[in-house]
């Protein structure tokens, strides 16, 4: 009796301190999953047949992000470095050709798009994740996770703007209570393998679901891409 009253204050905790940081539905091991699932969850899951869904507190994500993932933009096996864009060598814009402007009203995930552009004089390579740090309007940072998603190399010549950062992001309407909120003021976003950054300034406005705790959260950054 003691050993399960003892497990069953061990599950109680963890779950408090995951639905804290927004990491959604959790479970204990050994015998309590059982009793746990009997007395509900603070989240419900769905299957859509693109992943497993979840909805916290009113909101819908899609759980892509890969689970612990880095947050950096050291990639392995990148490439060249001789051929690597420098971040000196690339300009950097919100929106794109195929949009990429997120309803900061919406309940469900939504992308955000920054292009790049080849602003130097050579033709240069970009392939895996960028280090993207989002700075809220009271100066606390989220440093995103990657997706799952496999990177491939992008070349751009002098001039093309056909790479893109996106970012997959889980707002949070303006009326909604209850879910902590991360709202954005400023974005640093570093190319795969270098160390240095640029910043810009957020232009949607409204607030993103804080799961900057979480080890696969619904706001998560993909490798580049075609812009």
């Amino acid at each position: 009796m003691s050993a399960m009253l003892n497990r069953a204050v061990r599950c109680t905790a963890a779950v408090l301190a995951v639905v804290a940081v927004g990491a959604g539905a959790t479970a204990c091991n050994s015998s309590s999953d059982s009793s746990a699932s009997k007395g509900g969850s603070q989240s419900a899951e769905k299957d859509s047949g693109k992943g497993k869904v979840q909805e916290a507190s009113g909101v819908k994500m899609k759980e892509t992000a890969a689970k612990g993932s880095r947050t950096d933009a050291i990639n392995v096996s990148s490439g060249s470095a001789s051929k690597r864009c420098h971040t000196g060598e690339l300009d950097f814009k919100w929106g794109g050709p195929h949009g990429g402007r997120p309803d900061m009203e919406a309940d469900y995930q939504q992308v955000a798009s920054i292009q790049i552009e080849n602003d130097g004089g050579r033709t240069c390579t970009l392939r895996g994740f960028p280090g993207v740090q989002l700075v809220s309007e009271s100066g606390d940072t989220w440093d995103l996770r990657r997706s799952s998603d496999t990177p491939s190399t992008m070349t751009l010549k002098p001039g093309e703007s056909t790479a893109a950062v996106s970012m997959n992001i889980l707002p949070v309407p303006e009326g909604m209570e209850g879910p902590k909120r991360f709202a954005p003021s400023k974005v640093l976003v570093t190319p795969p393998d270098e160390t240095s950054h640029v910043t810009l300034d957020w232009p949607y406005g409204g607030a993103i679901l804080d799961q900057s705790g979480a080890t696969r959260p619904g706001t998560f950054v993909n490798p580049i891409g075609i812009g």
